[in-house]
């Protein structure tokens, strides 16, 4: 590994049709500051922009996935202060705010490659994230409770919708960690693998993404992620405009001719 490579925050690696970001503070326990913020924001730039990029990976080095903010940079920015006053530490929450929004609502599908612990801000990357896949030897737990924290990137309202109102309960009350295979069944991991089979179980998920629609893909995540907040009625129109200006797309015509001709389809994304 290069020293560029060691240096950075967040390492980019493109495999296939997969963009991997890899958080790299394994010595902070790959904690989130404002450069590894602004790091995944630049990947999630790179992968908007690559045609080629059917889907985005975020993992990690070390033994950690995520350990949430690094409380200690949150500390050391508290006193600084922007012309409008907002002080250091509040302008980084927002800042990382803005990213987990980003990443839930981005145009392509985003895998969690959950190989260790996983905790407070670290769930709440996980919650974001389309899909997830776990290694067995992974912990995962909300943990602001422990350290009287709440909170501040999502997890109130993403954990009682991913695993509903008790389980998020339980895990915002008590900060509790739990084994991968505790959430096996649930709505927040797809799959629990061994640790040595973690990357080969995502870039099949990846290769299997990529072989569909990019457009479809788009349009039904969006479909998706509002039906929480739309009225059934509502939800099934907007489902059927969808459909109607997806039917104009060459990847709906192509994949109706790979099926009445019995052979797999191509999708472009035009």
């Amino acid at each position: 590994m290069s020293s560029h490579v060691e240096d950075a925050t967040v390492v980019q690696e493109k495999r296939g049709h997969g963009l991997w970001l890899r958080l790299n503070r394994p010595r902070a326990l790959n904690s989130l500051n404002q450069d590894t913020v602004d790091a995944l924001h630049a990947g999630l730039d790179a992968a908007a922009a690559d045609r080629e990029v059917r889907a985005v990976v975020i993992g990690s080095t070390g033994r950690v996935f995520c350990a949430g903010a690094d409380l200690e940079y949150v500390r050391s920015v508290a006193d600084q202060r922007a012309a409008d006053g907002t002080s250091g530490s509040d302008a980084f929450l927002k800042r990382a705010r803005t990213l987990l929004d980003r990443i839930e609502s981005f145009g392509k599908p985003v895998v969690a490659a959950v190989n260790g612990v996983a905790v407070g801000g670290g769930l709440e990357l996980i919650l974001v994230c389309d899909l997830a896949i776990a290694a067995r030897s992974a912990m995962i737990g909300d943990g602001h409770a422990v350290y009287g924290q709440i909170p501040g990137g999502g997890a109130s309202l993403r954990l009682v919708r991913r695993l509903g109102l008790g389980t998020a309960k339980h895990l915002m009350f008590t900060g509790d960690m739990h084994p991968a295979e505790w959430f096996g069944g649930t709505d927040l991991l797809v799959d629990v693998v061994d640790p040595e089979e973690l990357d080969t179980a995502v870039e099949r998920l990846v290769d299997t993404l990529a072989s569909r629609s990019p457009l479809g893909l788009r349009a039904m995540k969006s479909l998706a992620n509002d039906a929480h907040d739309t009225v059934g009625a509502v939800a099934l129109t907007r489902e059927l405009e969808a459909l109607e200006l997806h039917r104009q797309t060459e990847d709906w015509k192509e994949g109706i001719d790979a099926f009445a001709h019995k052979r797999t389809p191509t999708f472009l994304g035009r």
